[in-house]
C-alpha cells in the first residue's frame, strides 16, 4: 500500500508539472495574441478611416474597461503593500512606441513590491477570468446575457492584464533573487539541518495534490476561451482586411500597441 501511495504521489506530481507547463504555455500564447489582436483591430479601423486618430481613441474605447480594470489591480495591490501611488489616467496617448490606453503613477520601492505591484494586473486578471468562467460552467441552466457578459469579460481582461516593460520593472532582478536565495536556502539545509529538509518535503507530500491537478486541468480549459476569441478575430479581422505591403513606414497602421 505505502508503495501504491508513493507511485500514485510521483503520477499526481508528474501531471501537475504537465498543467503547469501547458498553462503557462497558454499565458504566453495569449500575450502573444492579445499583442496581434492589437495590431490586427488597428490596421482594420484605419483601413476604414484613413484616420490614426480615430484608430486611438476607437481602440481606447473597446479597451476601456480592461484599462480600467489594468491600472486599478496596480493601485490595488500598491495599497495593499503600502507602495505611495500618484494619479491615475485612462486617456490615450500616443507614444514613439505605440499607444498608451492608461496609466497610473507608481512611487519608488524595493524591487520585491515592484515586481508584485509590477504584474498585479496578471495575477488578479487570471482570478477574475478564472471566476467568470467557473461560474457559467457551474450553472444549471445558461442564460444568454451571462453568456455573453462573461465573454466580454473574458475577452477585455485577457487582452489587457498583461503587463507593460515599465511595470516589470524589478520583476527580473526580484526573479533572480527569490531564485538565487531558494538554491542558498536549499543548499544549506541539506548540509546544516537535512531533517528541517525533510520536513518540508512532507508537508509537501501532505498537500492536497489531487485538488491542485484539477484546478489546473479547469484553468487550462478555461484559459481556450479568450485564446479562441482572440483567435477568432483575428481571423475575420484578416479577412475583412487583408494585409497589405509589410513595408513599415512612419505613422503606417501596423505602428500601434497598447502599452
Amino acid at each position: 500500500m505505502a508503495g501504491q501511495a508513493v507511485y500514485s504521489n510521483k503520477l499526481l506530481y508528474l501531471i501537475l508539472m504537465l498543467y503547469f507547463i501547458l498553462f503557462l504555455f497558454e499565458l504566453i500564447l495569449l500575450f502573444f495574441l492579445s499583442k496581434r489582436l492589437i495590431n490586427s483591430l488597428s490596421r482594420l479601423i484605419y483601413r476604414f478611416t484613413g484616420s490614426h486618430k480615430i484608430v486611438v481613441h476607437t481602440l481606447a474605447i473597446i479597451f476601456l474597461p480592461g484599462t480600467i480594470f489594468h491600472e486599478l489591480a496596480h493601485l490595488l495591490f500598491a495599497g495593499i503593500m503600502f507602495v505611495p501611488v500618484g494619479e491615475m489616467n485612462v486617456i490615450p496617448e500616443i507614444e514613439e512606441k505605440g499607444v498608451r490606453l492608461g496609466n497610473v503613477q507608481i512611487g519608488k520601492t524595493d524591487p520585491i513590491r515592484r515586481a508584485i505591484v509590477g504584474v498585479a494586473p496578471i495575477i488578479f486578471g487570471m482570478v477574475l477570468i478564472l471566476s467568470a468562467l467557473y461560474f457559467i460552467q457551474s450553472q444549471n441552466q445558461h442564460i444568454w446575457w451571462q453568456i455573453i457578459l462573461v465573454l466580454y469579460l473574458v475577452f477585455e481582461i485577457g487582452n489587457t492584464m498583461f503587463s507593460s516593460r515599465k511595470d516589470l520593472e524589478g520583476v527580473i532582478v526580484f526573479g533572480a533573487m527569490f531564485l538565487t536565495a531558494s538554491i542558498i536556502l536549499f543548499i544549506a539545509l541539506h548540509f546544516l539541518s537535512p531533517t528541517v529538509l525533510q520536513s518540508i518535503w512532507n508537508y509537501i507530500n501532505s498537500l492536497n495534490l489531487e485538488f491542485m491537478v484539477n484546478f489546473l486541468k479547469l484553468a487550462n480549459l478555461y484559459l481556450i476561451a479568450p485564446i479562441a476569441l482572440d483567435l477568432l478575430i483575428i481571423f475575420l479581422t484578416a479577412t475583412c482586411a487583408p494585409g497589405r505591403n509589410r513595408t513599415r513606414t512612419a505613422g503606417s497602421e501596423d505602428q500601434y500597441s497598447i502599452r
